[in-house]
């Protein structure tokens, strides 16, 4: 995948992981936000950058089966082929889109 493509990939991951935040209520974008900036010093963006990393995230505020079906959600919302349902086979369809 050329880098080009890979930026786009990693630009869709990261509206799509702002839309389902949003979507899931008012309150679940702004404290993964504030959790990335005091942990990590990030933002959002890490969610393209480095899923597994944001995937961490997300599991350290939520628990691991929030974690996991958020996961399941942002794969379903961008259309990604899985291998397998399960947390690896997510992280690696989500890893392969974008470049990693």
């Amino acid at each position: 995948m050329s880098e080009f493509h890979s930026e786009i990939n990693r630009g869709m991951v990261v509206a799509t992981a702002r839309e389902l935040l949003t979507k899931f209520g008012p309150h679940f974008l702004v404290a993964v936000e504030a959790y990335l900036k005091a942990k990590y010093g990030e933002t959002l963006e890490l969610a393209g950058r480095d899923p597994e990393l944001f995937y961490d995230a997300v599991k350290d505020l939520f628990g691991e089966f929030a974690a996991v079906m958020f996961l399941q959600s942002l794969v379903r919302e961008l259309h990604l082929s899985v291998e397998e349902e399960s947390e690896e086979g997510l992280l690696k369809a989500l890893k392969s889109y974008v470049g990693e």
